[in-house]
């Protein structure tokens, strides 16, 4: 194995890069794929998400307090893995965050389409373009989260977003209850079964999507 990594960072706290992290790395692992999160952020956020129940089928480790160092901590990991997701904090200038941008293969930034959130978002697209310094190869996009479809605020947005320089991931996810429930009950959206439906195709269509950029598909 020699696992492909991908990091979720923003500059802005309440974008939902640590549910975008559990999300996609449950949905990996439900797929087949070994997967190790590592929550480099020290709320520890998913950790506890995991904590919630017995059934989360990623490993989740607390890599809070390696900071500059976690690029040469996942190194040593990689080869027990096929995917290792990365939950950054919200913070783009943090020796973590960098660090974390400096071994990843993919970079996703989680936007909430709001002018405000947009705006907050330029700094973590600066780290992103110093970061190709020693790690050229390094993907990024936007995934939009939170969507609200039809509105004209969201039609604004998304009409910006091809101005801030990073691609925009064709999937998106809407502001559901199945996420939530997720956090609340320490689970993976497959796990929630029937009554998450449309989540899961959702969520099923954007790692699709990931997997396709990481083998060179996208």
């Amino acid at each position: 194995m020699n696992a492909k990594i991908i990091a979720v960072v923003n500059q802005k706290g309440g974008a939902g890069k640590t549910t975008l992290a559990m999300l996609l790395a449950g949905s990996l692992a439900d797929a087949g794929h070994g997967v190790l999160l590592a929550d480099a952020d020290p709320q520890n956020t998913a950790v506890h998400w995991a904590g919630m129940g017995a059934c989360f089928p990623a490993a989740v480790e607390d890599m809070s307090g390696a900071a500059g160092k976690l690029h040469k901590v996942l190194r040593q990991r990689r080869g027990s893995y096929d995917f290792i997701v990365i939950d950054s904090p919200p913070a783009a200038g943090a020796p973590v965050t960098l660090s974390a941008l400096r071994i990843a293969d993919l970079a996703l930034v989680p936007v909430i389409p709001s002018p405000l959130d947009l705006w907050a978002s330029v700094r973590i697209r600066e780290a992103i373009l110093a970061a190709r310094g020693k790690n050229p190869d390094l993907l990024a996009r936007l995934v939009v989260n939170q969507m609200q479809p039809n509105t004209v605020l969201a039609r604004e947005v998304l009409g910006m977003l091809p101005e801030f320089g990073i691609p925009l991931l064709a999937a998106s996810l809407k502001s559901r209850t199945a996420y939530r429930q997720c956090a609340a009950l320490g689970m993976s959206i497959a796990a929630l079964g029937a009554r998450a439906g449309m989540a899961i195709l959702e969520l099923e269509a954007l790692r699709r999507e990931v997997e396709a950029l990481l083998a060179g598909n996208g």
